[in-house]
């Protein structure tokens, strides 16, 4: 009798892990940085089938010279150069899941009053990181194993058990190491979870993953353009050679090598000179999965200790904040509408941590390519502190791909229901709905990262050239947001998005081509200004600007505004399209009577 009732206890115990496994790893795709709700099965599988492709590429353009040329034991180094790339992305990804890798106060407060056994629910989230660190360590190896196991393996043995084994070795290796890198964001996060504190890491953690985010895209895009490149263009090879210091750097704390070096030597391969640093990369994944444990554990602990109890609101200085408001409402929104839409704005980037992130994942690329810029100049740093093209370009693509992920997160509603209010009362001319959204860009956005840049410029440069520099970034970038909401007819974060309506897969060559057209042309106008020995050239340049936003708001508000009206709901392309064909009046036939 024990044994049945034991045996139906695990049962339903083993149930209840499957579905909280199965629950769990929908989660992993419905976070605040990718939400993947609408459409995710088509999205997911196009991202995998990309980034496996990639990795079938990049793989045969590793290896494909041993096709004539034997292995004399150097492939080690194709062998690192792929695990790097794999294990960039995996960490990537763990940063755009930060927020739902642990069990949050929703899962607790639904999960907490069911017959759970703890065990269960925190073996299910395992498990379900586990499947999705697997779901992409598949996707990376399905095309580049059978071009590891065409080139490498015919240069040690013919054995056809020999090919087998390499190819379950460079599945595990690769499985592991990309363990390694996702587990290894979840360690960040249970040490600055603990060094901070429950309370104080949840107000900042949006800034370390934003860091970390960013990190990442950029060690991505340089691994690109070191492929592209050499190792020699970032770092000479003469400082390279016979430098140990650096050398042995890389061996203690580049984890790619811990792992190739697990790779050859499960393959039988003991003579790189890096040889045993095969156990810091399994000590290093048993440390960050017992960093996970511990962490879930003390989050579970955190939760039920606030189980029941209510948090007190505190108010800060709100009677000064309260005048200040007053005051720059009163100066700037002195229209309803526009105070409605500012406001609106104000608290949706301040409150969703689904916008926020989502407008950190543009700023992070452009920061990326601004790193990717001015790298090369990073073995002479006073070419930095110069007044140069390089220079002046920098602020040019932070705000233009400020500005894009602005036009891209306002689509995006954060509530249809927000819209309602908006819809009761609606004016008729509806100017003032995008210009509440515009001075939200320049008074929330845009001014504060100048005025930022200024205070940064003026010590590197003298007070006028940092002065005339930022005014024109300023002034360019308004004129930027003009053109980037030239047609936007939407109030922000209250209507309904159809996602791929940019059709960015067709036209990204023509971005890429136009983006690069504005930010040449406009730093070397700059620079053009700045060499000049009057600066009454900025005036002229910073007035006709002026000019065409003018022109641009004179045409929305006299033609563009009166032709149409807030646009809630986003109208899907109809499945049957008609072609309201018309006869020409050549071809009409004239009815006689």
């Amino acid at each position: 009798m024990c044994s049945k009732v034991l045996s139906f206890s695990v049962r339903g115990e083993w149930k209840q892990f499957l579905i909280l496994t199965r629950h769990f790893f929908h989660r992993l795709f419905q976070n605040d940085m990718v939400d993947f709700e609408d459409q995710m099965l088509e999205r997911l599988i196009g991202i995998l089938a990309l980034l496996g492709f990639f990795c079938g590429l990049l793989s045969y353009g590793f290896l494909n010279h041993y096709g004539w040329v034997p292995d004399t034991g150097t492939s080690w180094v194709e062998k690192c150069a792929f695990m790097t790339f794999c294990m960039l992305v995996m960490a990537l990804v763990a940063v755009l899941e930060w927020d739902i890798i642990f069990p949050d106060a929703r899962d607790y407060k639904n999960l907490y009053v069911l017959p759970l056994k703890t065990r269960t629910l925190f073996g299910a989230k395992f498990t379900s990181l586990i499947l999705l660190v697997g779901l992409f360590a598949l996707s990376m190896i399905f095309f580049s194993t059978p071009v590891f196991v065409a080139y490498l393996p015919q240069w040690q043995s013919s054995n056809l058990l020999f090919l087998f084994v390499f190819g379950l070795v460079h599945i595990l290796s690769l499985f592991l190491a990309t363990s390694f890198a996702f587990f290894f964001n979840v360690f960040l996060m249970g040490i600055f979870m603990t060094l901070l504190g429950y309370k104080l890491f949840n107000r900042i953690s949006i800034y370390i993953r934003s860091f970390l985010l960013l990190g990442y895209v950029f060690l991505i895009i340089l691994y690109l353009r070191i492929l592209a490149y050499g190792v020699g263009y970032f770092l000479p090879s003469e400082k390279l050679k016979g430098n140990t210091p650096i050398m042995q750097t890389l061996i203690n704390y580049f984890p790619p090598l811990w792992f190739t070096d697990l790779y050859e030597t499960l393959l039988g391969n003991t003579n790189l000179p890096f040889h045993g640093t095969w156990e810091r990369a399994l000590i290093g994944l048993i440390t960050m999965i017992g960093v996970f444990s511990l962490a879930t554990g003390i989050s579970y602990r955190h939760f039920i200790k606030r189980l029941g109890t209510s948090q007190k609101n505190r108010v800060h200085l709100q009677k000064l904040r309260s005048i200040i408001a007053r005051g720059f409402d009163w100066t700037f929104l002195r229209n309803s509408v526009q105070r409605a839409v500012f406001h609106f704005y104000s608290q949706t980037l301040k409150t969703s941590m689904f916008h926020k992130m989502r407008l950190a994942s543009y700023v992070a690329v452009g920061v990326g390519l601004i790193l990717i810029l001015i790298a090369p100049k990073l073995g002479d740093p006073n070419t930095l502190l110069e007044v140069n093209k390089t220079t002046l370009s920098v602020p040019l693509i932070f705000s233009f791909f400020l500005l894009l992920g602005i036009r891209g997160i306002v689509n995006v509603p954060i509530s249809l229901e927000a819209n309602w209010i908006f819809q009761i009362t609606e004016q008729e001319n509806i100017q003032h709905y995008i210009s509440g959204l515009r001075k939200g860009i320049f008074f929330l956005n845009l001014l504060p990262l100048f005025t930022l840049l200024f205070i940064f410029y003026s010590f590197i440069w003298d007070g006028m050239t940092a002065f005339y520099h930022c005014l024109y970034c300023l002034t360019v970038s308004v004129f930027v947001m003009e053109v980037f909401f030239l047609t936007f007819t939407k109030v922000p974060f209250a209507c309904s998005y159809l996602p791929g309506k940019e059709k960015i897969q067709l036209f990204w060559i023509a971005y890429l081509f136009g983006f690069l057209a504005y930010i040449s042309l406009m730093s070397w106008i700059e620079w053009m200004l700045l060499k000049a020995p009057s600066k009454s050239g900025f005036l002229i340049f910073l007035g006709s600007v002026l000019l065409v936003i003018l022109g641009i708001r004179i045409f929305q508000v006299l033609i563009f505004y009166k032709k149409y009206s807030i646009k809630y709901e986003e109208e899907p392309e109809p499945v049957i399209v008609g072609l309201y064909y018309k006869i020409p009046k050549h071809k009409r036939r004239i009815k006689r009577k």
